[in-house]
């Protein structure tokens, strides 16, 4: 039995009720009648915890007056059932999941009957803009039936029915209240107040109560607890409707989110692999002239050489390279034999085959500290650097051919070079240079060198600061100052005719602030010819920060297209969230819980959106990766991190945020 008493309601000077009293009680179908503006939705709105004011509360004696708004909810999800004159349902569901969904979240029972009563069953299959306005209102009240509440409260329920309907309806109420159950009905009807119970008429801000009919109470049919299965299945079928519109909008959110992860993080993953390249290697190269692969020579640096000397920016000293060893070589034996000796012992003695320059000796400046990487440092303040398998024909006097049968063997000759191994190699100091019939000639000698080893390198153009483009790796490089002070001592004399010998490659050094393009066009301009790895490097880096930057523009562009249809769209369908959550809250449920409902769906949204995006990302990558630069591919955590992040921000923030605070 619900019961309200002293109830006091007015509007600025206008009095609805004055100390008026209520009572709806069990086994009674209980019809509440009066004049447009006399109070009847005031009434129906305090029955429902919809409205506040002044009156005393009490269901079977219990005051239930102060309940807060949570506990208002719970007792309407456990004992009410609530149809409005214009009802509300989830627009993209289907009528059939609308009465799974309410069985699930309210352990509704089984239906069919009531159904059959009502006879809606052709709606199940329909979506609610399908339905017609009597049509909404049979649902609604099967909806509100699903749970067998104890109490079940209209409001107009026949407006919008036909005779014959309203017969049904009127017939399905006073059997339910009947059965036990309070049935209150808000209505203009004759037809409803001629079959009441009770009528309540309001009067004079009273209700004056008129008993009709009492009623025999009935047995309760049994109805056996169907649908057990979890809500969120039929949240999940919201998807369905609307399908294209929503797949199109995942799939360009989607999209743009993969642009953007590739362009942020892919792009900068691949720029940082490259500065991280960088860093290690020397900032300079080589300079020398360009010539033809078939000259035995370069053409020389003589004069020009006092341009690059007025780049202050820059620091210069000679290279020198011997790219033909064996050509130099004089013809005695002694001349072609290489010896290794450790602790001052000759270890092994290795012998050059004629006409086979099978190694290349380079100079490095001992003053310059090189930027050494995947070497084995030697504890020598002074030496030479070699290759290991350079190292290899030392001990073994045999070229090697295949690195990975022999991996093991060199890694143990190279842990027993140490500071007291040495080698005794030939090398080829230039003296003077001569003309004949215009071609330029360096005249060489050979002096055997005897050195211990400073390192074991395996990347030889740290020592150069250049590879490739004519600069060939070479697998000794020998102190510069040796070569120039054998150089001093041989070139006393020097033929009549002669001039004396000058560089033909120059290594340079740029220094910390200046750009190092800059400083390569500077001595490309006094008609050199560059060859750096650093150079290589860094042109990579500007290549893929260029394309990063075009590519981050374009999917910038695409996100903020997106951004602004996709928040439309929601925007759009702001109504739709708001119906979504009073759908619930007329049902009991609170609206934050109601919120959270919504945001599951919200979420199973972002999820296609992350799994996509991610996919996306990928098939750029790899375009990227197979097409354009196909020399790094990174796959990294944070990838899936910034995927995640940003369509949980997009599929769920928006809308969440779109809908704003629902009032219940």
């Amino acid at each position: 039995m619900l019961e309200m008493r002293n109830i006091c309601v007015h509007y600025d000077h206008h009095v609805v009720y004055n100390h008026a009293y209520f009572c709806a009680k069990d086994n009674e179908l209980t019809v509440v009648i009066g004049k447009s503006g006399s109070g009847k939705s005031t009434l129906h709105e305090l029955l429902t915890f919809q409205r506040t004011g002044t009156y005393e509360y009490y269901y079977n004696g219990k005051d239930i007056t102060h309940l807060n708004e949570n506990q208002q909810q719970e007792f309407i999800q456990s004992h009410m059932g609530i149809v409005n004159q214009i009802p509300v349902f989830i627009n993209d569901l289907k009528i059939k999941d609308h009465i799974k969904l309410c069985q699930s979240l309210f352990h509704g029972y089984d239906i069919d009957e009531i159904s059959k009563q009502l006879e809606i069953q052709h709606t199940y299959s329909l979506f609610p803009q399908q339905l017609s306005g009597g049509e909404k209102i049979r649902v609604s009240i099967l909806l509100a039936m699903i749970h067998q509440p104890e109490i079940l409260v209209f409001d107009e329920p026949t407006a919008s029915l036909d005779k014959h309907h309203t017969q049904l309806i009127v017939k399905l109420l006073k059997e339910y209240a009947h059965q036990g159950h309070t049935v209150i009905i808000f209505t203009h009807d004759a037809f409803i107040k001629k079959e009441a119970d009770v009528v309540y008429q309001i009067e004079n801000c009273q209700f004056i109560q008129n008993i009709i009919n009492v009623p025999q109470r009935i047995e309760k049919n049994q109805s056996v607890l169907a649908n057990l299965k979890h809500y969120t299945q039929y949240l999940y079928k919201m998807f369905e409707h609307r399908k294209l519109l929503k797949m199109t909008m995942i799939f360009f959110v989607s999209l743009s989110i993969g642009l953007c992860s590739f362009s942020v993080l892919y792009g900068q993953s691949v720029i940082q692999k490259y500065v991280d390249q960088l860093e290690p290697l020397n900032k300079g190269g080589i300079f020398y002239h360009e010539y033809s692969q078939n000259s035995i020579a370069p053409p020389s640096i003589g004069e020009e050489m006092k341009g690059v000397q007025k780049l202050s920016h820059i620091k210069t000293w000679p290279f020198v390279i011997d790219q033909s060893w064996e050509s130099h070589l004089g013809i005695e034996e002694n001349d072609r034999t290489l010896k290794i000796y450790q602790n001052g012992q000759l270890e092994n003695q290795a012998e050059l085959e004629p006409n086979v320059g099978a190694f290349l000796v380079a100079s490095y400046n001992e003053d310059y500290d090189y930027q050494i990487n995947d070497a084995k440092e030697i504890d020598n303040d002074e030496g030479i650097y070699i290759s290991p398998d350079f190292l290899y024909f030392l001990k073994t006097g045999d070229l090697i051919e295949d690195f990975g049968a022999h991996k093991e063997e060199l890694e143990r000759m190279c842990q027993e070079v140490n500071e007291d191994t040495e080698i005794e190699f030939p090398i080829n100091v230039p003296i003077y240079r001569t003309m004949d019939n215009d071609i330029d000639d360096i005249c060489y000698k050979t002096v055997k060198v005897k050195m211990k080893v400073k390192g074991i390198i395996e990347t030889s153009y740290s020592l150069t600061m250049a590879t490739g483009n004519g600069m060939l790796d070479a697998d000794i490089f020998y102190p510069l100052s040796v070569m120039e002070q054998y150089q001093k001592e041989l070139s006393q004399t020097i033929p009549e005719g002669a001039v004396p010998f000058y560089y033909n490659y120059y290594q340079f050094l740029v220094e910390d602030g200046y750009d190092f393009h800059k400083a390569k066009e500077d001595i490309e301009a006094l008609g050199f010819k560059v060859a750096s790895m650093y150079d290589e490097t860094y042109t990579k880096v500007q290549i893929v920060k260029q394309l990063n930057e075009s590519i981050f523009m374009i999917s910038g562009l695409i996100m903020l297209v997106v951004f602004m249809l996709f928040f439309g769209v929601k925007y759009n369908q702001k109504q739709d969230y708001v119906d979504f959550i009073h759908f619930f809250t007329k049902r009991g449920l609170t609206v934050s819980r109601s919120r959270k409902m919504l945001g599951i769906y919200f979420l199973y949204e972002s999820l296609i959106c992350i799994v996509l995006s991610i996919i996306f990302m990928f098939i750029i990558a790899y375009v990227f990766f197979d097409l354009m630069y196909n020399e790094v591919f990174i796959v990294r955590p944070l990838f899936f991190v910034f995927c995640m992040i940003v369509s949980l921000c997009i599929e769920v923030g928006i809308p969440m945020i779109v809908l704003g605070r629902v009032e219940r």
